[in-house]
């Protein structure tokens, strides 16, 4: 580190530059991280799960169309009242729903409304790669066929079949009728495709106190229920925006279409993790700056250090991609977090011992990055063996979860180690602050005060 060639540092110039460019190809790949486009994975391929899924997969056979994820378009829901609810004990303090005191189904205006979208779902197109079955259409199909469960199509059947009506009733006739119908109709009998998409009356009609209040299309859908949040979350928006686009021209009754799906709602874990790195980075990142900068008490190497850190963080994001070929699933999300907490460690004591070297009467850049390193750099390296030998011991279990979370530990341990040895106190051999230069007790004008190295037993004991 102290060879010169006239004003040059080539050793440290080296390490910085060789660094700065790991840096820069671990934030490309870093970039090109995205949400998982396949389910993940979760247990080896030996793993006794696996095969007790093949066997009841090649053992016990069950129709393709189970496969496929339902989708339920309702009205007459309102928010969720969440006024008593308690997140500790859910079951004890539940939320309630909150019913559309507007929604009526009795008009021939909301009736013709409901019927017109199922006719629009049956021809809703969807050429997303979260569609499958290949037949570019959001629903799925069966000859000329669509799998949607329209409860007012199979009410107009029942009505001509049994009641010989040929029209829907309107107005206080029609909630007797339709809870009738509701008890006594077989889907068997009045569905389109009943096997395809099976329409449990009682559960898409609400019917509460006499009053009708909620009801709902079901509908068997293109998208896998095994569907990953990449290409899923796609689909929902599509769902999402072909029932928010009609609700402009619905009569006033109607206004409360909602979309509801099981996998919708799991697209939300999925969601809530991307947006969590990102917030946790943004978090993390400044309160990295205020802690280093409480601890140096030096704005230019807090600099340096929140450089390194950004530097590790990329770096193991990358390496996930480039080297991995992940994609930005449960563990990545997690990692990119506790990433940040590794990454800080050996950064702050090598910062925190380049101050101290001042203390020690070290006042140029290469006294004191010498002193460092000398009497920092072993600690760090045990730290380092330590804390990655912890991680080494998850590469022995069988979930996925856990041995990908040791191979990010190592690697954050490695880079941690790597950038605050080679880039942090590389740019301190080059550019690193001498005296006072860079301390915050001085630009305050409160004085030179440096960290004073922790006293020896014979100054404190008598």
């Amino acid at each position: 580190m102290q060879l010169r060639l006239g004003p040059l540092k080539p050793v440290p110039l080296f390490f910085v530059a060789i660094m700065s460019a790991v840096a820069v190809q671990g934030a490309y790949f870093a970039s090109r991280l995205t949400p998982p486009s396949k389910p993940e994975e979760w247990f080896p391929n030996n793993h006794m799960w696996v095969g007790i899924s093949q066997f009841l997969g090649s053992t016990y056979y069950s129709a393709d169309f189970e496969q496929y994820a339902e989708t339920y378009f309702v009205w007459g829901l309102g928010e969720m009242d969440f006024g008593t609810f308690n997140e500790y004990k859910p079951d004890d303090h539940p939320a309630t729903v909150r019913y559309d005191a507007s929604f009526d189904l009795s008009t021939r205006a909301a009736q013709q409304a409901f019927l017109d979208t199922c006719q629009q779902l049956r021809t809703l197109r969807c050429d997303l790669p979260g569609c499958k079955g290949g037949q570019s259409s959001y629903v799925m199909q069966s000859g000329r066929s669509h799998a949607v469960s329209c409860v007012l199509e199979d009410f107009q059947r029942w009505l001509n079949a049994t009641q010989s009506m040929s029209a829907l009733p309107q107005g206080a006739a029609f909630v007797p009728l339709m809870e009738r119908f509701r008890n006594e109709a077989s889907p068997r009998d009045y569905a389109e495709l009943p096997a395809i998409v099976a329409a449990h009356y009682h559960n898409i009609v609400g019917i509460v106190n006499g009053r009708l209040q909620h009801v709902a299309i079901k509908v068997r859908s293109n998208m896998l229920k095994m569907e990953p949040y990449g290409t899923g979350e796609k689909v929902r928006t599509l769902a999402q925006d072909f029932a928010q686009g009609l609700i402009p021209s619905m009569p006033a009754s109607m206004k409360s279409l909602k979309v509801a799906s099981q996998q919708f709602a799991d697209f939300d874990l999925g969601q809530e993790l991307v947006s969590g790195l990102f917030s946790g980075m943004a978090i993390a990142g400044p309160l990295t700056f205020v802690v280093l900068l409480l601890s140096t008490r030096n704005i230019v190497l807090a600099l340096y250090a929140v450089i390194s850190v950004a530097s590790i963080v990329v770096c193991v994001l990358g390496f996930c991609k480039s080297a991995m070929d992940y994609d930005l699933g449960v563990g990545e999300a997690i990692a990119g977090i506790i990433v940040i907490g590794y990454s800080v460690d050996y950064v702050v004591h090598f910062a925190h011992t380049y101050c101290e070297a001042a203390s020690e009467g070290h006042k140029t850049r290469e006294a004191r990055a010498i002193f460092t390193i000398e009497n920092m750099g072993s600690t760090v390296f045990a730290g380092a063996l330590t804390t990655a030998g912890s991680g080494v011991f998850m590469f022995f279990c069988l979930l996925t979860f856990f041995t990908k979370m040791a191979l990010l530990i190592c690697m954050t341990i490695f880079f941690s180690f790597l950038f605050s040895l080679c880039l942090f106190m590389g740019l301190c051999f080059l550019i690193g602050p001498e005296n006072d230069f860079g301390n915050i007790c001085c630009c305050l004008g409160t004085g030179n005060q440096v960290i004073a190295p922790a006293e020896s037993a014979k100054d404190v004991l008598p």
